[in-house]
């Protein structure tokens, strides 16, 4: 009896190793999608009503998708730090899901905001927007090869294991 309960926990260790690995891929694309829809609404907020900073993350903050580092940035603003490093601070605890080059190219967003016109922002926006848009592609290609690839790996490792210690 008890080596049918050990055989089950290494199947079931091996399915959810499978299974964290490919909800990873699937996270990061979701994240990434929602950095995209992010990237837009600031766009469209900087050309029509040009609001101040921490309103406009207020305002995507209480939207009910937003990017998971957002409301940390939003934090670290209201308790006086300055935008471009709370944005930094912000983007660097951020760990679901994001990579390192994701991360990369959204530390480099939190340089432009603020930092000129709202139509150069606008247009630095644009270029951000097609470097994730980039990133996302790639991002949807992992995980419709590897993510489905771990979770059926996983599974098949388990029964491999269980099959051999039978």
């Amino acid at each position: 009896m008890l080596n049918y309960i050990a055989l089950a926990l290494v199947f079931l260790a091996c399915g959810g190793t499978g299974a964290m690995l490919s909800r990873a891929t699937f996270l990061r694309v979701r994240q990434l999608e929602l950095c995209m829809q992010m990237l837009a609404n600031i766009r469209a907020q900087l050309q029509f009503s040009r609001p101040p900073l921490d309103r406009m993350l207020s305002e995507l903050c209480g939207q009910t998708q937003h990017p998971a580092f957002l409301p940390h940035c939003l934090e670290h603003m209201q308790a006086g730090m300055v935008f471009p490093k709370a944005w930094r601070a912000a983007v660097k605890q951020q760990r679901g899901g994001l990579r390192e080059q994701d991360r990369a190219l959204l530390l480099g967003l939190g340089e432009l905001l603020g930092a000129s016109d709202a139509a150069g922002q606008r247009e630095a926006l644009q270029l951000q927007e097609s470097l994730l848009d980039a990133q996302l592609q790639q991002a949807r290609t992992a995980r419709d090869t590897r993510g489905k690839a771990f979770f059926t790996l996983g599974i098949l490792a388990g029964l491999t294991l269980m099959v051999l210690f039978i």
